[in-house]
């Protein structure tokens, strides 16, 4: 590993202006309203009347009561067509947008009790005066803050049904508050030199540019500094608490606010009461949400004692490091304890002491078991000795019953488990989070959880491996049905991991995390009970996608076991060692054997990739962990029970284990028959940019005559600053990316053209598409209803026929604007890896490439 045959790096061919194409259809209603502007400035007009005098009576009525006065201006709903009204709302009409939504509304606020600016543009539509069209976009606006149709956006699906709130009742809940107005950054490109300009000019310019910004975030850092603090009055006007759960293991003057690009969130608990004011009058709130519920750890009978000779010795001091945050560990166990790193072990639970951080969780612990699949992937050795791949770090989150408590707020947790780590002295870069909701994950905002792990993965560059998350044996919570409840149902397996109730759960949605589910061991057929999965088929417990904005979640699965069942109606569940992987076992509370087959979960999924990560780590110590996450992906395969699969069928298996199986051997090396293509370096686009990488294909892959099966792989890895206040992926990330590749037989000249605006487009073009089996658009691959482009990782493939190979394959990256626009700094940072593998292993592939990669790389040096 990675011997004769190392992975190649790309050619960066050139960089500029990306030709990007998009089509909006006209909105009726818009169009209606313009052809009937009195009627529609009339309602707008009386909307507006209505806001207002709710505005001013509530503002009394709260000076009688002795409440604290919230600054912000006074909050109301409006509806429009689109997202392109919200600059207009912001620019136009000065007007704060708060959140968007996925159904055309928008909560907003304005400091402006009249709306002065608001009804002179509405008057001004109703006379066709010029720019007042986008008027007739605004389809209506909500009287008043407390309106039923802003509270029923602000609260979640499953606390909106308890509203009211009773007053007396104390809640512990998780609040968001919107800091940013329409675009959460500077607004204006850094400036650059002009044609000509003298260097004393040039500075003046920077000098004022500079200046600007810095006024610019200075102010926006007073408004959330200003919206905590009236936060904070609120809270306390009510007697309730933040509850960050930072009592013992962090100091006191911890932040105990989840910041974000345009928002902040903070878990609190009060009374109803309290939260009724919150949610009616707080103009910059945006959701209220119930803190999630987690699976706790199945009783399991105790395991038989054996005789073993196995001696793990530490690994190398550089090692990479693998953060397992959890449960805890057991560090002094035998198979676990010369690749503790114990001095930086810690535990974040509310109260608890931070060196109080071994596994409690009975009888066989939960965090001890995820650590030893780091280390062991397939089966604990019995005897001889090995060295850990690996140190292993201890960040205990859970507490014994495998929960984590209502105090601690996880964004939080993980906030301070990422400085803790990362910043320690082995800069960790790898954390494996077997961590997740016992629910399905909601898909109308990405959950605070879930963003903070896309935050600091772009910010820190580190991988979070994350489980998919479980369903459980049995439920009783509506709504949530478990194994047991779907068989007693005739909902069969695998079908019902296609309900919207076995959705990955939160925070396995995280566009950055690299989501594992998990597959069976075996097929296994016993005297009285059988697996209800086949070998490497999903897993009966591992809940599926898609994920948010229909990314593609999870993106690879592992093995995690199975369940068994008997004949009866309602089938009994089991999880027998036939059906379980072998895992490092906790002996904290039983003389037992140090390892045992007999639990199941994603939780024993995802550290079996983290092991695959610790390799690349290696491999490559000073690349991105963007890398790292697209080489597992790019290495994944879909098992042999594929094969045949077609149709509709397609896309359940997408579903249920994304991109597949990855491998080691794939994903760390090549063959004689297969090349691997890798950016060199972490590459930055902004908006409205592209950058060209190409393979050269030698021409005795490509002949005529030479028909050679050759399955193209490309695997684009991602990340930029993510907000939360809007509906769509492409508000959430600052920018986002896509790639296109060259076609069929096609030029690079012809494909520069479809690549770049800054060439002549009316030159024809030329070749096919490749055929890919996901396509950019959900309708155009050969899976129907999914897309490669939804996520941070977008990988494709095709099976072309040697001969319609491209002389030069390229591939294009471009930059399109998130939330941030074209604003400076905006940019996302990526990796790409590109890879061709004859099918049949009947045509040498890496050599030939290799030897056009170095001659390509010769002719750009001497151009150069």
């Amino acid at each position: 590993m990675p011997g004769e045959f190392p992975h190649l790096n790309l050619l960066e061919v050139r960089r500029g202006p990306a030709r990007l194409t998009g089509f909006r259809d006209p909105d009726e209603r818009a169009a209606a309203n313009r052809a009937n502007r009195p009627a529609h400035s009339g309602q707008l007009l009386s909307g507006l009347s209505r806001v207002t005098a709710h505005r001013l009576e509530l503002t009394a009525q709260r000076e009688q009561a002795g409440l604290p006065a919230i600054p912000g201006g006074m909050p109301f709903l409006v509806q429009v067509t689109d997202s392109s009204v919200l600059e207009f709302l912001a620019k136009k009409l000065g007007i704060e947008v708060v959140a968007e939504y996925s159904d055309g509304f928008v909560i907003v606020a304005t400091q402006d009790v009249n709306l002065a600016e608001f009804q002179a543009i509405v008057r001004e539509f109703e006379q066709s005066a010029h720019g007042s069209g986008l008027a007739a976009s605004v389809l209506a606006v909500f009287d008043d803050g407390s309106s039923e149709e802003r509270v029923r956006r602000i609260l979640t699906e499953s606390l909106h049904p308890q509203w009211p709130l009773p007053d007396g009742q104390i809640y512990i809940l998780e609040v968001s508050v919107q800091t940013a107005g329409l675009v959460g950054s500077f607004g204006s490109k850094p400036v650059e030199p002009r044609k000509n300009e003298q260097p004393e000019q040039f500075a003046a310019r920077l000098h004022a540019w500079e200046q600007e910004r810095d006024r610019t975030m200075a102010a926006w850092e007073e408004v959330r500094m200003q919206r905590e603090a009236a936060l904070e009055s609120l809270v306390r006007a009510y007697q309730g608490e933040f509850l960050t759960g930072f009592i013992d293991s962090i100091p006191a003057e911890a932040e105990h606010f989840a910041a974000f690009p345009d928002s902040f969130s903070a878990r609190i608990r009060m009374s109803g009461k309290g939260f009724k004011d919150l949610v009616q009058n707080f103009p910059n709130l945006f959701e209220v949400a119930e803190p999630d519920e987690l699976i706790g750890a199945p009783a399991l009978s105790a395991a038989t004692a054996t005789a073993d000779t196995f001696e793990l010795t530490p690994p190398d001091d550089d090692a990479p490091t693998v953060c397992v945050v959890d449960s805890g560990i057991q560090e002094g166990h035998r198979w676990l304890a010369p690749a503790i790193d114990a001095a930086s072990s810690r535990c974040f639970l509310p109260g608890v002491p931070a060196t109080e951080v071994a596994d409690l969780v009975r009888p066989g612990g939960h965090g001890t078991r995820v650590a030893g699949a780091v280390l062991y992937p397939r089966e604990v050795p019995k005897a001889g000795t090995a060295k850990a791949v690996a140190w292993l770090q201890n960040a205990r989150i859970l507490d014994a019953g495998c929960l984590i408590p209502d105090r601690l707020f996880p964004a939080l947790a993980l906030q301070q488990v990422v400085a803790h780590f990362h910043g320690g002295p082995k800069r960790t870069r790898i954390f494996n989070h077997s961590v997740g909701a016992s629910q399905p994950c909601r898909l109308n905002r990405m959950s605070v959880w879930a963003a903070e792990i896309d935050l600091l993965s772009h910010r820190e560059d580190v991988l979070f491996i994350q489980a998919a998350g479980n369903i459980s044996g049995t439920s009783n919570v509506p709504g949530a049905p478990g194994v047991s409840e779907h068989l007693a149902a005739n909902r069969a397996h695998p079908a019902y991991l296609l309900e919207a109730s076995s959705r990955i759960s939160n925070p396995a949605q995280s566009l950055q995390a690299l989501t594992v589910g998990s597959v069976a061991l075996a097929t296994f057929r016993g005297e009285n009970h059988q697996s209800l999965a086949e070998a490497e088929h999903p897993s009966a417990f591992s809940r599926s996608g898609l994920g948010m904005w229909s990314s593609i979640k999870p993106e690879v699965v592992e093995i995690g076991g199975d369940y068994a069942r008997d004949a009866g109606q309602p089938p009994r569940l089991s999880f027998p060692p036939e059906v379980c992987p072998e895992l490092v076992r906790s002996t904290l509370h039983e003389p037992t054997a140090g390892y045992a087959a007999d639990e199941v979960g994603t939780s024993y999924a995802a550290p079996k990739v983290a092991h695959l990560a610790c390799h690349l780590q290696v491999l490559f110590p000073t690349h991105s962990a963007l890398l790292y996450r697209a080489l597992i992906v790019h290495s994944a395969r879909w098992p042999a029970w594929t094969v045949g699969v077609g149709g509709e069928d397609q896309l359940g298996v997408l579903k249920t284990i994304g991109y597949g199986l990855p491998d080691l051997a794939r994903a760390t090396e090549n063959t004689e028959h297969r090349v691997t293509l890798i950016t060199d370096t972490v590459y930055e686009l902004e908006a409205g940019e592209a950058a060209v990488f190409s393979v050269p294909i030698p021409a005795e892959i490509r002949r005529p005559g030479l028909d050679r099966l050759i399955r193209v792989d490309v695997t684009l890895s991602y990340s930029a600053e993510a907000r939360r206040t809007r509906k769509a992926r492409t508000g959430y990330l600052s920018t986002w990316l896509d790639w296109i590749s060259s076609r069929r037989r096609e030029t690079e000249e012809s494909f520069r053209r479809r690549a770049f605006t800054d060439t002549d487009e009316n030159v024809a073009r030329n070749g096919d598409s490749f055929g890919w089996v996901l396509e950019k658009r959900p309708q155009h691959g050969d899976i129907v209803g999914a897309s490669r482009d939804n996520g941070t990782v977008q990988r494709d493939w095709a099976f072309v026929p040697s001969y319609d190979l491209p002389e030069v394959f390229c591939v294009a990256v471009r930059g399109h604007a998130g939330w941030a626009g074209d604003a400076a700094g905006a940019k996302a940072r990526f990796v790409l890896v590109v890879s061709f593998e004859a099918v049949n292993a009947d045509v040498p592939i890496y050599v030939p490439v290799q030897a056009e990669i170095e001659a390509a790389r010769v002719r750009q040096e001497v151009q150069v």
